[in-house]
């Protein structure tokens, strides 16, 4: 079977110092657009508009320094020999997902728990309905960009690279994502316990997230660390999964109360 995709390349654009690729591109418009979706189940929820948008701020910001970390840690420690100290202070030098998660965890406990004490979890699943929605755009980035090139296929969806046909792990987590944000938005309406969407994103996100790191490139030179066979975002992947069970418990034996989207608010 022929690959349904072909390959491309997105040009580069630079207007002196200010450099413009499709993926931050992308990135910065889910960033928008997760913002903005998220703050409007804030207001629906009566929720202040600003510990909506400072949070997302704040969240996002650890995810990226924390994301970073991992990833030169994690994945490629060799740039800390060569590198020394730079190595993690260039923020914007690749970034590991996972890494990323942890980040926006110690960022919405430090944010709502330290900087500005608020109810931790109607917040936090407030941030957490918006984010998929980011998260596609940011996948599709990483897909225009050719960021997590797979192994040879001969699957219809595949890239045809110049290598060969092969998996593109951006794309097919950018649709998984899409039928996760279709999720989300089909429950907007519902009567739920604050946690659920955060509980919800773990037991979609994760099986998926651990199943396509089989299908990395291990032929192409670049990052393949693994302990005892599974890669490090396999085993966030199933942390996560094992958080969101811990999380459906809590809430199925009591914990939290229901949330009423656009309900009025209590006088």
């Amino acid at each position: 079977m022929l690959a349904l995709i072909p390959y491309f390349t997105i040009p580069i654009v630079e207007f002196g110092p200010i450099v413009l690729d499709s993926w931050a591109i992308l990135v910065s418009l889910g960033f928008i657009f997760g913002l903005e979706v998220g703050r409007a189940r804030g207001i629906r929820l009566g929720q202040d508009v600003r510990d909506v948008v400072d949070s997302a701020l704040f969240i996002v910001g650890m995810g990226f320094v924390v994301g970073h970390f991992v990833h030169v840690l994690a994945y490629n420690p060799h740039q800390l020999e060569e590198q020394g100290i730079m190595a993690l202070l260039k923020i914007w030098a690749g970034f590991s997902s996972y890494g990323g998660f942890l980040g926006a965890l110690i960022g919405a406990v430090l944010f709502f728990k330290v900087i500005r004490p608020r109810p931790f979890w109607a917040h936090a699943d407030t941030v957490m309905f918006g984010f998929p929605f980011g998260w596609v755009l940011g996948r599709l980035g990483c897909f225009t960009a050719h960021d997590h090139i797979g192994s040879l296929s001969e699957f219809a969806l595949a890239v045809d690279f110049p290598s060969g046909a092969r998996h593109d792990l951006g794309l097919y987590e950018a649709l998984w994502t899409m039928v996760i944000a279709a999720v989300f938005w089909g429950l907007r309406k519902k009567d739920v316990k604050p946690g659920f969407f955060v509980a919800l994103w773990c037991a979609m996100y994760a099986p998926i997230r651990f199943t396509l790191d089989f299908f990395r490139n291990t032929d192409l030179g670049g990052a393949d660390v693994r302990w005892l066979g599974l890669t490090p975002a396999q085993y966030g992947s199933l942390a996560m999964f094992l958080a969101g069970l811990a999380m459906v418990a809590w809430l199925r034996t009591g914990g939290g109360e229901y949330v009423q989207p656009d309900a009025p608010a209590e006088e």
